[in-house]
C-alpha cells in the first residue's frame, strides 16, 4: 500500500491542529516514538544524517505552537528529535506551514521556489539546510505511509478513512473557491451598470455640446442670410 503519489494536505492540517494545544510533556513521548519509527523505516537516512554531525537545526511549523530541534551528533544515537527551547542554540532554523515542511521533506515541492516566495524562511547556516535537504532527497519518504505502517492491521481502514476525508476536504475547498469567484463576479457586475451610466452621461454631455454648437452656427447663418 502506498500513498506516496498523493498529496494529502488534510492529514497535515489535522496534525497541526492536534499539535497546537498539546502540552510539551505530552508531546515528548510522541517525538521519541516518531524517532524510533524513522530509525526503523529509514536506517540509511539516519546514517546519512550522521554525516552532518555536529549539527543542530530548529524546525518551526508556523501553524503549531511548538518548535522542534534535530540534534545530530556522533555516537550510538546520532540523531535526536526533541522540542526546541528558547535557549537552545542552533546553527540554522527553517520555518513554514506544517504541510509545506512535510511536502519539502518528502521531496514533493521545490524548496528554492518556496524560499523566494517566502513560504519557507531559513535563518542561520543556509548551507546546512541545503545539506539537510539533499540528504532527505536521497531517501524516499512518505510520512503518511510511515504512520500507517505503525498502525499495523489498522493501516488499511485508516488509509481509506484518510483518503475519503481528504477528498471531501478538497471538494469543499473547490466549492469555497467557486463561491468566492461568484461573489467576485457579482461585485464586478455591480460596478458594471455604474460604469455604463457614467459612459452614457459623458455621451449625452457631448451631444449637448454638439447641439449647442449647431444651434449657434444656425443662428449665425440666419443672421447673415439676406432679408
Amino acid at each position: 500500500m502506498s500513498q506516496t503519489t498523493r498529496h494529502l494536505e488534510l492529514p497535515a492540517r489535522l496534525a497541526g491542529l492536534a499539535l497546537r494545544p498539546m502540552p510539551p510533556k505530552a508531546l515528548e513521548p510522541l517525538l521519541g516514538l516518531a524517532m524510533r519509527l524513522v530509525e526503523r523505516r529509514h536506517p540509511r537516512l539516519i546514517e546519512r544524517l550522521a554525516e552532518l554531525a555536529p549539527a543542530r537545526i530548529v524546525i518551526e511549523p508556523r501553524d503549531t505552537h511548538h518548535r522542534f530541534l534535530i540534534d545530530i551528533n556522533e555516537g550510538s544515537a546520532p540523531v535526536r528529535l526533541m522540542l526546541a527551547h528558547e535557549d537552545d542554540e542552533a546553527q540554522a532554523t527553517i520555518s513554514g506551514r506544517l504541510a509545506t515542511l512535510i511536502d519539502l521533506m518528502e521531496g514533493r515541492i521545490d524548496g528554492d521556489s518556496l524560499f523566494f516566495t517566502r513560504e519557507l524562511t531559513v535563518t542561520g547556516d543556509t548551507a546546512l539546510i541545503v545539506a539537510l535537504r539533499n540528504t532527505l532527497d536521497g531517501e524516499e519518504i512518505s510520512v503518511l505511509d510511515d504512520v500507517l505502517a505503525f498502525l499495523g492491521p489498522f493501516a488499511t481502514p485508516a488509509a481509506r478513512l484518510i483518503a475519503v476525508a481528504d477528498d471531501m476536504a478538497k471538494r469543499l475547498a473547490l466549492r469555497a473557491q467557486d463561491g468566492l469567484r461568484s461573489l467576485h463576479d457579482m461585485a464586478h457586475d455591480q460596478r458594471g451598470p455604474e460604469a455604463e451610466a457614467d459612459a452614457l452621461r459623458a455621451e449625452i454631455s457631448g451631444l449637448k455640446t454638439r447641439l449647442s454648437k449647431l444651434e449657434t452656427r444656425a443662428a449665425k447663418n440666419k443672421e447673415a442670410a439676406p432679408a
